[in-house]
Formats: structure tokens, C-alpha cells, sequence
């Protein structure tokens, strides 16, 4: 039986096989040259009709604070009603990767796409959703809403608009995201084919999202201070109304064998004695929960902010063009490749 032979290809054939080919693949020259002025063709359309694509990019820090001391001011100022159970409290709504989700809320979004380009020209401006509309490319029907003022309520119509123009922001414009992902470093990215409409709405949209933040977490501290201020005015009113009370019950030259008209006396001043130490623990305590209320406030600072000009994504033509060349190019050596008729 015969074993099956290796095939052995000298160099000389194999030089003289890639020549071959290659003078086939230079015979094809006209419909490659036919191919290159098809393919640029499209590829300078393509080029004149994509959009322009406006890129804004607004990154802030956000550094986490938390009160010390919450359980002990909360023991002393339940004695008097007041609930400091949250100047405490380690644990938020707003940490962790919250604030992103915040960036990309309906509520944000839409206050922010209401809100006017310049508000100098009055309430009937036009806003940011308007700015938008045209970037819809006639996928809903035609509304305003130069005289819509958030947060009042809107027309059916209006409101489904503002969520179809909320989704595809939120889904093809906006891309929020921590620079680092163990660092506290927040970036948001808009890219839409309006220059004014992308730094405008990156600048609010990042504004509405801190003053949200700042606000709820320290909303509850806010009112529980609030509650001690009108404490303590209470306590105030009542100890001068006590001071004025003791000075008049004062008698200068009472008989001594009525000693019975000092007893209002006596009573006026234990009461006030009384409403000063109350007053002064519920000032300690207000001024204690002011100070609780700076050290909890985050500390947000702005790091960049997008200015004119813009950075346009929208893809060069000579770019275009280079890379449908040599796609055509590299397209050409692999057809000539499979189809040249070799002998061998």
C-alpha cells in the first residue's frame, strides 16, 4: 500500500505563483478604480448627511460627611420632644452609586428640559425641550412649551412629548459615570446636535441634581432645627413675660405681719428659674445641632465645566473616505485571492 507523499513547493514557484496573482489582481485595476469611485461616493454622502454631534462635559467631586456625636445629642434633646434621631446616621439614600441614578431621574431630567434658554425674555420664552424638538426628526407631533412653567401641570399631549424626549435623552444623549470607579470623581457626558442645547442642559442638569442632594440629606436635620428655633422663641416669650410678672409682684414696704403677699413672688421666680434652665438646654441643643448640621452638609465642588467651543464628534471626511478606500482595497486582494485561476 502507498503512503501518501508530502507536497513540496519550491520557492521558486511559490515567487512565481504570488506574481502571477498579483499581475491578475493588477488586471482588475478598472473595476477596483470602478469600486473606489462607488464606495467614496456613499461614503462622501454619508459624510455630508450624519448629524453634528456637540459633546458637553460637566465632573464634579462629591465628598461624603457625617455628623459624630448623634446618639448623645439625640438622648438630651428628647427630653423636650425633639427628634435628632437622624444628625447620626451613617448609612444614606444618596450613597454609593445613588447619584448617578439621581443625574439620570424623569424629575431632574424634565424640570431641567423646562426651564428657559434666557429667562430675561420672560416666561414665554422658549425652553430646553423646544430647543430639542427639531433633533426628533418630525417622530411626534407638533407642541411647545414656551408658556409651560414647572411644575405646573401640563396637556396630556405635552406631558407624553416630555417623556418620549426624557427616554431618548436618557437613552442615546446622556452617559453618566464615575471617572474612577473607586473614586468620588462624577462625570456627565450630553452629546446632541445642538452646541447651545448640550451646554446648557449639562450645566443645569448637574446644578438641579446638587441642590436635590444637598437638600434631602440634610432636610431632616434642617427641621429638626427648625423645631428647636420655635422652642426656644417660645421659652424666650415665656421668660420675659415671667420677668415682667416678678417686677410687678415686687412690694417694697409689705407689713411684716402679712407675709403671705410674698408667696407670688416666690412662685413668679421659681417659675422663671425654670424657664431659664429650659431655654438655655434648648439653646445648647440648637446651636449643637447647627454645628451637627455644617460638618454633615457634603462638600460639592465643580471640577470642569463645558465651554464654547464644543468638541464636534461628528466624523471626519477625510477619515470617511480612508477607511472606504482601503476597505475596497482590502476587499479587492481577497477576491483576487480566492478567484485567480492557479494551475497548481
Amino acid at each position: 500500500m502507498m503512503k501518501n507523499q508530502p507536497t513540496t513547493v519550491a520557492l521558486s514557484q511559490f515567487l512565481a505563483e504570488a506574481k502571477a496573482m498579483g499581475q491578475y489582481w493588477w488586471n482588475m485595476r478598472k473595476l477596483i478604480v470602478l469600486a473606489l469611485l462607488l464606495v467614496n461616493g456613499v461614503a462622501a454622502l454619508y459624510s455630508f448627511l450624519q448629524k453634528q454631534q456637540y459633546e458637553a462635559e460637566v465632573s464634579f467631586i462629591l465628598e461624603e460627611k457625617s455628623a459624630g456625636g448623634g446618639g448623645s445629642l439625640s438622648g438630651l434633646a428628647s427630653q423636650f420632644g425633639i427628634d435628632l434621631g437622624g444628625l447620626g446616621a451613617g448609612g444614606s439614600i444618596f450613597s454609593g452609586d445613588n447619584i448617578l441614578d439621581i443625574l439620570r431621574s424623569r424629575h431632574i431630567v424634565e424640570k431641567v428640559l423646562l426651564s428657559k434658554i434666557d429667562s430675561s425674555k420672560g416666561v414665554s420664552s422658549e425652553t430646553l425641550a423646544d430647543l430639542y424638538l427639531p433633533q426628533l426628526r418630525k417622530k411626534v407631533p407638533a407642541v411647545s412649551y414656551n408658556n409651560v412653567v414647572y411644575p405646573k401641570p401640563m396637556t396630556r399631549l405635552q406631558d407624553s412629548v416630555l417623556y418620549f424626549i426624557f427616554d431618548q435623552i436618557v437613552q442615546k444623549n446622556l452617559v453618566v459615570d464615575r471617572v474612577n470607579k473607586k473614586g468620588s470623581i462624577i462625570k456627565a457626558t450630553v452629546v446632541t446636535e445642538s452646541e447651545t442645547f448640550s451646554k446648557i442642559f449639562s450645566d443645569r442638569l448637574v446644578h438641579e441634581t446638587i441642590q436635590l442632594y444637598v437638600d434631602q440629606k440634610t432636610s431632616l436635620s434642617n427641621r429638626n432645627i427648625a423645631r428647636l428655633e420655635k422652642r426656644a422663641d417660645s421659652l424666650l416669650r415665656i421668660l420675659n413675660n415671667k420677668s415682667y410678672q416678678s417686677a410687678s409682684l415686687q412690694i417694697l414696704d409689705a407689713n411684716t405681719a402679712f407675709r403671705s403677699t410674698a408667696v407670688p413672688v416666690e412662685l413668679s421666680q421659681r417659675e422663671k428659674t425654670i424657664s431659664f434652665a429650659l431655654y438655655s438646654e434648648v439653646v445648647k441643643n440648637l446651636e449643637a445641632s447647627r454645628m451637627s448640621l455644617a460638618s454633615q452638609t457634603p462638600i460639592i465642588n465643580m471640577l470642569d465645566t463645558a465651554k464654547y467651543p464644543l468638541l464636534n464628534r461628528k466624523k471626519s471626511i477625510v477619515l470617511i473616505l480612508a477607511a472606504a478606500s482601503a476597505l475596497v482595497v482590502f476587499f479587492s486582494v481577497v477576491i483576487a485571492f480566492f478567484f485567480y485561476p492557479s494551475k497548481k
